[in-house]
């Protein structure tokens, strides 16, 4: 697991009309207002889109199954920025919906809204974050807490004590006149039998 800190900045709301082009409209947006890192959270409706519903097989590298849709479906998603080769990269997962059938996958190539998309960006700053080609995953991962090899911060888990027994806790019953406040009162009324 790796992790990189930083704070909030600038918050932006945005609105998509009917016929434009989601994805790329918000990357127009991204690399207008100069956002190099942040988070996107959007909802509305899409008239058509592409979406990789996760792979073909569950192998790496994986091979994605893409998706089209049309016809009009709700939609609401997120997205995550983050510097990269050129201009910022933005990955996009979303869930649509549309008569009682739903998808759910990564957002690719075109999602054309229908009547209206609203999106609100948070940019993010001062965060050692990045977004890489991996050769082995044959997909673009975020490198987050530094660039060179050995310097990530990364959380280390920690394998459970062994040779100590598992404490038992003593469970004392409580009675109801020990509880806080009403809750004695609550609990007596919840399990008060009715007269028969």
């Amino acid at each position: 697991m790796q992790y990189t800190e930083g704070q909030l900045g600038r918050v932006f709301v945005v609105r998509i009309d009917n016929g434009e082009d989601m994805l790329s409209s918000l990357r127009t947006f991204v690399v207008d207002k100069e956002i190099q890192a942040g988070s996107i959270i959007f909802l509305g409706a899409l008239m058509s889109g592409r979406m990789v519903t996760g792979p073909e097989e569950p192998v790496i590298p994986p091979v994605p199954h893409f998706i089209m849709f049309e016809g009009g479906w709700e939609v609401f998603g997120v997205g995550t920025i983050y510097p990269a080769e050129g201009d910022p990269h933005i990955h996009f997962h979303a869930s649509v919906g549309r008569s009682g059938h739903a998808l759910t996958g990564c957002l690719r190539e075109n999602a054309t809204a229908y009547l209206i998309v609203e999106a609100v960006i948070q940019e993010f700053i001062g965060l050692t974050a990045r977004r890489k080609f991996d050769e082995k995953m044959q997909i673009h991962l975020p490198v987050l807490g530094g660039d060179e090899e050995g310097i990530q911060k990364t959380l280390v888990e920690t394998e459970p004590e062994q040779d100590k027994p598992p404490v038992k806790e003593e469970k004392t019953p409580e009675s109801a006149s020990e509880l806080p406040g009403g809750l004695a009162e609550i609990i007596r009324d919840l399990t008060r039998r009715p007269p028969t």
